[in-house]
């Protein structure tokens, strides 16, 4: 590759990293729910930022995660 090509290369990626938000991994939430619960709503929280309102049901399982915001719901052991 041309040394010219090079330059704009690694110009064109230090660009972009420049004007990728910087984001930063976060663990997901994860919520203790009652054992006898049957089902858990999820909005997201962080109010109007938050997400639709889904409900989620357990379905014989001790955990439900959300499609959304990956918040985990676990059933309390008894």
């Amino acid at each position: 590759m041309p040394v010219s090509c090079q330059f704009k290369a690694k110009l064109a990626n230090k660009r972009l990293k420049t004007m990728a938000p910087q984001y930063k991994e976060q663990a997901s939430e994860i919520i203790e729910v009652p054992a006898d619960a049957q089902e858990v709503r999820c909005d997201g929280g962080n109010g109007p930022l938050g997400h639709p309102v889904v409900w989620y049901s357990f379905d014989g399982r001790d955990r439900a995660e959300c499609y959304y915001c990956d918040r985990l719901f676990l059933k309390k052991p008894l």
